[in-house]
């Protein structure tokens, strides 16, 4: 697993997300609101509790550094909502969801560990990340989410569980990686040799398969598709009567579907072969799918799969080929700290 990817588009990414900045709490105008907002405040302060309990407790020592319990599920944050889209609110009561939850929790930690150890030697490395170069990039973040106030931005970070202060030093660390990561893979290079074959390697990658642009209208019955399609042949544009009687979420789109390959396993298997055999512009009889009746319009339709040449994805090749060899050297050089290391895991604390 090349946990440092993350690390270093973390530094674009930034942690913050200010979509839900908001009063939410604010003008309360009846007793139920006021409530509710007490309740919300209590969950507030159990949670904080239970944070600072976490805070006490040691998962992990490098080299007489420690990381928390709540070092490490402030990371699990995002893998537990997942969870809970796929499995529901009780996903820990799911044999599979917390299998998947421990190993997941267990290279979490380890990107912990050697996140630490990299910081740890920045000194060594002789890397130095400056107050202005933590203030340049906290700028670059407020500026990419939108945040013009310190009001805002501490409002966003609170609600990431974080503060200004745990969040520069977040910042720091991130840096710090990233400039130990370039230093490292400095020498890193490539040739036309090993990106050719790369692309060779990989030529499903490059190859875009029979298929077409789909649109669609999805009715209920066989009588209305066969009704709209009437109105389609009488003028009507197929965009306009896909808002007017498609009854999915892309009837705002004329009913478009994208791209979609023949052989797609992601599409209902009669409604593709409804679609096949449909030439350029051709708007289909209606299709019946366990979904409903369907009228089907393709265009720009491709035959047969076609091959992108080397020489149009060439540049964007040769950058997958460098980064996969500079993710490579790094890891080594993960390895070799993490070998003169000193390193305690305490998988007890961990549940």
């Amino acid at each position: 697993m090349k946990k440092f990817k993350k690390l270093v588009a973390i530094l674009g990414l930034a942690a913050i997300t200010v979509a839900a900045v908001g009063c939410s709490q604010a003008e309360a105008k009846s007793n139920e609101d006021t409530t509710n907002a007490a309740a919300q405040e209590k969950t507030q302060e159990e949670t904080d509790k239970e944070k600072a309990e976490q805070e006490k407790i040691v998962v992990a020592d490098v080299n007489g550094e420690t990381i928390s319990l709540a070092d490490l599920n402030s990371e699990l944050v995002y893998l537990e909502q997942l969870l809970m889209m796929q499995f529901g609110e009780n996903f820990k009561e799911n044999e599979d969801a917390m299998a998947y939850y421990k190993e997941q929790q267990k290279l979490i930690l380890d990107y912990l560990i050697e996140s630490k150890l990299v910081v740890q030697q920045a000194g060594e490395n002789g890397i130095n990340v400056t107050d202005e170069e933590i203030k340049e990039q906290i700028e670059q973040v407020k500026q990419a989410n939108g945040i013009t106030t310190d009001e805002a931005y501490e409002t966003a970070l609170a609600q990431q569980g974080l503060t200004p202060e745990t969040y520069s030093q977040f910042i720091k660390e991130s840096l710090i990686i990233a400039q130990t990561m370039e230093l490292v893979t400095k020498d890193v290079t490539t040739n036309e040799d090993e990106v050719k074959a790369y692309y060779d390697d990989n030529i499903a990658k490059y190859t875009k398969a029979a298929g077409a642009n789909m649109a669609h209208i999805l009715v209920a019955t066989e009588d209305e598709a066969k009704q709209v399609k009437k109105e389609y042949e009488e003028g009507k544009t197929f965009e306009e009567l896909a808002s007017t009687y498609g009854t999915d979420g892309t009837k705002d789109q004329g009913g478009s579907l994208g791209y979609i390959p023949y052989d797609s396993q992601q599409y209902d298997a009669d409604f593709l072969a409804g679609a096949k055999g449909l030439k350029e512009g051709e708007v289909s009889a209606p299709v019946k799918t366990q979904f409903g009746y369907h009228l089907i319009k393709v265009t720009d339709v491709q035959s047969e799969p076609v091959v992108t040449p080397f020489e149009d994805v060439k540049a964007a090749a040769e950058q997958t080929v460098l980064q996969d060899k500079q993710y490579g050297v790094f890891e080594e050089y993960l390895k070799g700290i993490r070998e003169k290391a000193t390193i305690e895991i305490f998988e007890d604390k961990l549940n």
